[in-house]
């Protein structure tokens, strides 16, 4: 196990590494090369070379002692382009300044950044100024009197902090996005263990997210729901800033709490420790999480706001159940698995009986409540790998992979009766409350059809007879071939 020293340890080498990556993602070159100048030697000695998302050592030297103008440029102390063939470059002195040590560079202070562009595509100065603008600021930060703490200063807090913020911002458009978020923390600050836990206001419960532990590995911790009530639990009372307690005090300086809040409300609660390895916390890296804390909430609330969205628009919000162009997504994926496969997939496809007379007779909202009663039996009926949909006013279709006739029929079967229990309470009728009952269709592949189209044209023929043949029961487009003797 590394000591904390080692561990926490930012080498020159990192500092130039993450330097030159960030100088490369902002200036859009082909590569970034630093080089030490020697002036008593007339050398531009290589040092480090960043480009394609590559860092390494370069033995690259320049000798500019002989040639007047580039030894002109260098000597002037001032930026300098210079062409050769289609390669373009642009070089950026930055000078060392203060009482440091210079071991490392021989003594001399002047160090130059040489920004590349090898295709016929010109380099972007706007983009090369700034970008060196913030080399240079870095630099200063990196040489001063105390080395080691304002190395790990400039480390964390210029260089990671933008990067710890793009992952913060592309987290929202990741499917882990939650793990995006922990995965770019542990990797950063290499804790033992991160734990994300996510406050579910509706339900006042705080529930867990994912953990990550030191070697990268996530894993979902959603079987730990807590209370969010004050005294239920320490992490409710830290969340929900119950407390005067410091929790942490509990395991020394091992353990950090982050709550997280969006708009002055509980958002969730990040949990680093060291309890393995039993290297403490320190307290810059508890004030540069409190930094971030914002960041990430921000972040929470775009993932939260975009699933919801994306909730609204493959949902219907009465019934609960996916809508049509969710299903049709569906669908074509489960048909070629059936084709693939060779397994059979059949389509019920249900039809409320009398729903327009329940509308004009009841109302939109008794109409409204028939949907989402039919939409709760039918969500409660079912396997996890069948997939319905309310398909279009009244008409609800569902997929049903892995099964043929008789699976599908014995389902029919049971929904049918599950809806005519239905009561549905109507103060102002004569009965006071009304029954439903359901048309349903069902076709099967391959018995049926060979194609999606045609399977649903099936179902939904096979549904066409029911409600002709007097509503309130169920058929096969099989049966109805076997019935009238022909194809349909």
């Amino acid at each position: 196990m590394k000591n904390q020293k080692e561990k926490r340890k930012i080498s020159q080498e990192s500092f130039f590494k993450d330097l030159t990556e960030s100088a490369w993602k902002n200036s859009g070159c082909d590569g970034i090369s630093v080089f030490h100048c020697l002036s008593s030697k007339g050398i531009l000695k290589g040092l480090y070379k960043f480009s394609g998302g590559f860092f390494c050592e370069t033995g690259e030297n320049l000798f500019f002692e002989n040639d007047e103008q580039f030894s002109k440029s260098i000597f002037s102390m001032k930026p300098f382009k210079l062409n050769e063939g289609l390669a373009s470059y642009y070089y950026y002195p930055v000078e060392i300044k203060g009482d440091f040590d210079l071991s490392e560079f021989g003594r001399e202070n002047l160090i130059f950044f040489r920004f590349e562009k090898f295709s016929r595509g010109k380099l972007n100065y706007s983009k090369i100024s700034k970008a060196a603008g913030e080399i240079e600021a870095a630099m200063e930060n990196f040489y001063m009197v105390d080395f080691e703490i304002l190395k790990t200063y400039y480390y964390r807090n210029i260089v990671s902090s933008a990067r710890l913020g793009e992952i913060f911002a592309s987290s929202i458009k990741t499917e882990d996005s939650y793990k995006t978020i922990i995965s770019g923390l542990q990797k950063h600050f290499g804790f033992d263990r991160i734990r994300f836990y996510t406050v579910k206001e509706q339900e006042k419960k705080l529930i867990g997210a994912y953990s990550v532990d030191i070697s990268g590995r996530v894993k979902a911790i959603d079987y730990d729901k807590i209370i969010l009530e004050p005294g239920a639990h320490r992490f409710a009372d830290i969340v929900l800033e119950k407390t005067d307690k410091d929790y942490s005090s509990s395991y020394g300086d091992k353990v950090f709490y982050l709550p997280l809040k969006i708009e002055n409300k509980p958002a969730g609660l990040l949990i680093f420790d060291n309890l393995l390895s039993q290297i403490p916390i320190s307290q810059e890296e508890r004030e540069m999480l409190k930094s971030f804390a914002s960041q990430i909430a921000m972040a929470v609330d775009n993932i939260n706001l975009f699933n919801k969205i994306e909730q609204l628009s493959l949902y219907d919000e009465l019934t609960k159940l996916p809508l049509r162009r969710y299903f049709n997504s569906r669908f074509q994926e489960e048909f070629y698995r059936a084709e693939r496969f060779s397994q059979p997939l059949s389509v019920l496809w249900i039809d409320i009986d009398y729903f327009k007379e329940i509308n004009d007779t009841y109302g939109h909202q008794i109409g409204d409540v028939a949907l989402k009663e039919a939409g709760r039996i039918i969500n409660s009926s079912l396997r996890k790998i069948d997939f319905p949909c309310r398909y279009g006013g009244d008409e609800i279709i569902i997929m049903l992979p892995q099964a043929g006739y008789s699976e599908a029929y014995n389902l029919a079967k049971r929904l049918s009766g599950e809806i005519r229990n239905i009561k549905i309470p109507v103060p102002f009728s004569s009965n006071k409350e009304i029954s439903l009952t359901a048309s349903m269709g069902i076709a099967s592949y391959p018995a049926d059809a060979s194609k999606q189209e045609e399977l649903l044209a099936k179902a939904d023929e096979a549904l066409y007879w029911v409600k002709s043949h007097g509503r309130n029961s169920i058929k096969a487009y099989c049966e109805i071939k076997n019935e009238t003797g022909q194809e349909k």
